[in-house]
C-alpha cells in the first residue's frame, strides 16, 4: 500500500480518509506497528458505536449513504467459506468468522469479526441486524458469539 499510495503521509491518512471518515467512525484510532505498517486486525482502538458503523457498512453490502466504500467482491469474499475449513465445518471466510455448519439456531448467512479480547461485530443480513459486543475476556472463558446471536434474535422477535 505504501508504494501504491506514493508517500508515508498519504499512507498514514488513507484509512481515515477512505473508510473511517466516510462512515463516521470518528472515535477510532488506527495505530501502526513498529515498522510504521497498519495491521488493522490489531492496534485498532474504537468504540461500540464505531464498531456498529463498521458492521452497518457490511450489512449494507459495502455501501454508505449511496457511496460504494467496499467492493461487492470483497463483501462476497468475507462471507464465503475458506476452502481450508470445508472439511471441518466451513466456519471461516475471508477474515470474518462464519456460522459453523453444525449450528442450526442462527441464520447461516450471519458472519462476525472476533477481537482479541472479546470484541465482536456480528452481521445478520436476513434480519437487517448488527450486534456489537465489547468485552474484556482473557483466555478461553467460553463466550460464544453465536449463542449471543441466538439470544438477541429471540429477544427481538
Amino acid at each position: 500500500m505504501k508504494k501504491a499510495l506514493g508517500d508515508a503521509k498519504t499512507y498514514l491518512e488513507f484509512p481515515r480518509k477512505a473508510l473511517l471518515d466516510k462512515i463516521g467512525m470518528r472515535n477510532t484510532l488506527l495505530s501502526t506497528d513498529r515498522f510504521g505498517d497498519f495491521i488493522l486486525s490489531s492496534q485498532v482502538y474504537t468504540t461500540a458505536r464505531d464498531l456498529a458503523r463498521f458492521g452497518l457498512l457490511y450489512q449494507q453490502n459495502g455501501v454508505w449513504n449511496g457511496e460504494r466504500i467496499i467492493s461487492e467482491e470483497w463483501i462476497n469474499f468475507v462471507r464465503t467459506p475458506a476452502p481450508a475449513t470445508e472439511a471441518i465445518g466451513n466456519f471461516y471466510g475471508g477474515q470474518w468468522w462464519l456460522v459453523p455448519d453444525d449450528r442450526t439456531d442462527v441464520p447461516k448467512e450471519a458472519y462476525s469479526t472476533a477481537g482479541n479480547r472479546g470484541q465482536f461485530v456480528i452481521v445478520v443480513p436476513s434480519k437487517d441486524l448488527v450486534i456489537v459486543r465489547r468485552g474484556l475476556d482473557y483466555g478461553r472463558q467460553g463466550f460464544d458469539r453465536w449463542d449471543l446471536t441466538r439470544e438477541v434474535l429471540k429477544a427481538i422477535k
